[in-house]
C-alpha cells in the first residue's frame, strides 16, 4: 500500500509534470541526505500539482461527457487544447471506470508543420476490452500508437477527430456491444458496519499481495448512511492549500449506529448528505501514521440505496414494536423463534431515532427498543469533566478524537462542538479536527463565559431529550411513526 499509493504516484509525477525521468533515478540513487530532501520535496510538489490538474481535467471531462449521448457511445473520446498531457492517462483511467467504458482523451497542439494541429492523446480500457486491438483497427488514421491491452498512447491529426471516434465506436460495437450491458462494480464480500476493523482486516491480509490480478478486495455495506461528514483541501509543502478535496466521515448502519471511520478522496462533503441511506463499496485498510493509527475505509462507490433514497417513516403495520427500554434483557426471541432487532442507542431526535428504526427493520421486521436513559450527570459536572480533559491533554501534549470525547461526556457531536468553543472563550486553544489537540490554558476569571452558559444548555436539552426518548409510551412511538 504505502509503494501503491504513496511511493509510486510521487515518483511517476515527475515525469508527468516535469517531463525528465532522470530527476527520479537521481532521488532513488544519490547517496546525499541533503540533495534527497530537496528532490524529495520537489517530488512532492509535483504530486501536489499533479493531483490539481488531474481534479480539474476530471471535472471539465465529466461536463463534456454530460453533453454525450452514452446509450449511443461505447468509447469515450474527448480532446481540449487546454489539458495538460502528463495527466491524461490517469484521468482517462478514473472516467474509464466510473463510465464502464474505454476512454481516450486527447491534448491539441500546433506542431512544427505550419498549419497542423495534432491530438496527443491516452487511453484506458476496462472489463476485457482489448484496447490495443481497437487503435490498431484504426490505424490509417493515427500517425503513431503503442500500448497493450489497457492502456495505450496514439497521435492522429486533429482533423481527423471526428471519424476516429463513429471508427472506433463502430468497431466496439461490433466486438463489445454486448458487453456495456454486463459492466458491474466487482464485489468482494458483503459486510456490516460492525464487522469492518482488524479481525476482517488481518484475515484479508492472508489473500495478499494484491496488485494485477489479484485486486484488493471490494467490501459492499448495504443501507448505511454517514455522519461527522467534513472535507478539507490538502496543503502542500509551503502550506498553500490545493483544490483536491479529501472528505472524511463515519459510516454507520443498524449494527453499529456510533459509526466506523473513513475517508472519500477527490470528492467534497456534499456528494454524502447526512438524512439519506446508501449502498457503499469501500475498501479496508490500516492507517499507520502516528496521529491516527486506526482501521479505516476508503470509499471506492456510492450510490443512494434503491428501495429508500431518503429517510422515511415506517408504517407500523409493517414491523412489531417490543417495548424493553430501561430493563435488563439477556436476549430478545419471539416464541416462534422471529428473529428480534434491537435498539441499544437512546436517541436525542425523532430524525435520529427513524434512521434507527429504519435501519433496524431492514434486518427484521421485530424491533426491541433496549435503550435506557443514560446516567444523568448535571450540565456543570459535564462541563468540569471537559475542563479537567483539557488541562490534562495540554498539560501532557496528548491528542483525542471527537468521538473519544462523545463517548466519555455522553453528549453528541453538535453539543461537543459547542463544547470546544467554550473552551476557547475560557483561553484554551483548539488545533485539528480528525484528532485534537489542546493548547494553553484556561483564565480562572473567565469560566462562566456566555459560550460556556450556551454550552450547559445544550447539555440540558439533549439530556432532556434522551430523558423523554426512555420514558414516551409506546403507543405515542408508534402513532408518530
Amino acid at each position: 500500500m504505502d509503494i501503491s499509493f504513496g511511493i509510486g504516484p510521487r515518483i511517476n509525477a515527475i515525469s508527468r509534470i516535469q517531463g525528465d525521468a532522470s530527476f527520479a533515478v537521481e532521488l532513488l540513487t544519490s547517496q546525499d541526505e541533503k540533495t534527497c530532501q530537496q528532490l524529495a520535496d520537489e517530488t512532492e510538489s509535483a504530486n501536489t500539482r499533479r493531483k490539481e490538474l488531474q481534479k480539474d481535467i476530471e471535472t471539465a471531462v465529466k461536463q463534456r461527457i454530460q453533453q454525450l449521448d452514452l446509450s449511443t457511445t461505447g468509447v469515450i473520446v474527448l480532446a481540449d487544447t487546454q489539458w495538460h498531457p502528463g495527466v491524461l492517462g490517469l484521468v482517462a483511467g478514473q472516467i474509464a471506470q466510473e463510465y464502464a467504458r474505454p476512454t481516450i482523451l486527447f491534448n491539441l497542439s500546433d506542431s512544427a508543420k505550419e498549419g497542423v494541429t495534432l491530438a496527443h492523446g491516452s487511453a484506458r480500457s476496462v472489463q476485457q476490452i482489448d484496447l490495443y486491438e481497437l487503435l490498431r483497427s484504426q490505424l490509417q488514421l493515427l500517425d503513431r500508437f503503442g500500448g497493450h491491452p489497457f492502456a495505450a498512447g496514439l497521435s492522429l491529426k486533429a482533423e481527423n477527430l471526428p471519424l476516429f471516434q463513429e471508427a472506433i465506436n463502430q468497431q466496439f460495437y461490433q466486438q463489445y456491444g454486448n458487453l456495456l450491458q454486463e459492466v458491474n462494480l466487482q464485489i468482494d464480500l458483503t459486510v456490516t458496519v460492525q464487522e469492518l476493523g482488524e479481525g476482517l482486516f488481518k484475515s484479508l491480509k492472508m489473500l495478499e499481495p494484491y496488485g494485477m490480478g489479484n485486486p484488493l478486495p471490494r467490501l459492499l455495506i448495504k443501507h448505511c448512511w454517514f455522519t461527522q461528514v467534513w472535507n478539507k483541501n490538502l496543503k502542500d509543502k509551503t502550506g498553500r492549500k490545493t483544490r483536491y478535496t479529501r472528505t472524511m466521515f463515519q459510516i454507520c448502519d443498524a449494527t453499529k449506529t456510533e459509526g466506523f471511520p473513513g475517508m472519500w478522496w477527490g470528492h467534497a462533503k456534499e456528494e454524502l448528505p447526512e438524512n439519506q441511506y446508501f449502498d457503499a463499496v469501500v475498501e479496508l485498510d490500516f492507517n499507520a501514521s502516528q496521529k491516527k493509527r486506526r482501521y479505516e475505509v476508503r470509499l471506492v462507490e456510492v450510490k443512494p440505496s434503491h428501495d429508500s433514497q431518503n429517510i422515511k417513516t415506517v408504517s407500523q403495520n409493517n414491523i412489531l414494536l417490543l417495548d424493553q427500554r430501561n430493563s435488563i434483557k439477556d436476549n430478545c426471541e419471539l416464541e416462534n423463534n422471529q428473529p428480534v432487532v434491537k435498539i441499544d442507542n437512546c436517541p436525542r431526535s425523532w430524525q435520529e431515532f427513524t434512521q434507527q428504526l429504519n435501519s433496524a427493520t431492514e434486518q427484521a421486521s421485530t424491533v426491541a427498543l433496549t435503550y435506557s436513559s443514560p446516567p444523568v450527570l448535571s450540565p456543570e459536572q459535564i462541563w468540569k469533566q471537559l475542563l479537567g480533559i483539557a488541562m490534562y491533554l495540554s498539560r501532557e501534549e496528548k491528542s483525542v478524537t471527537p468521538e473519544q470525547l462523545t463517548n466519555k461526556l455522553r453528549i453528541s457531536e453538535s453539543v461537543l462542538k459547542l463544547g470546544l468553543q467554550a473552551l476557547v472563550s475560557v483561553g484554551f486553544q483548539i488545533e485539528g479536527k480528525e484528532t485534537i489537540q489542546v493548547l494553553g490554558t484556561a483564565n480562572s476569571q473567565y469560566l462562566n463565559t456566555p459560550t460556556v452558559q450556551q454550552f450547559l444548555e445544550a447539555v440540558q436539552e439533549e439530556q432532556f431529550r434522551c430523558q423523554y426518548f426512555s420514558q414516551v409510551p409506546l403507543e405515542t412511538i408508534q402513532q408518530l411513526i
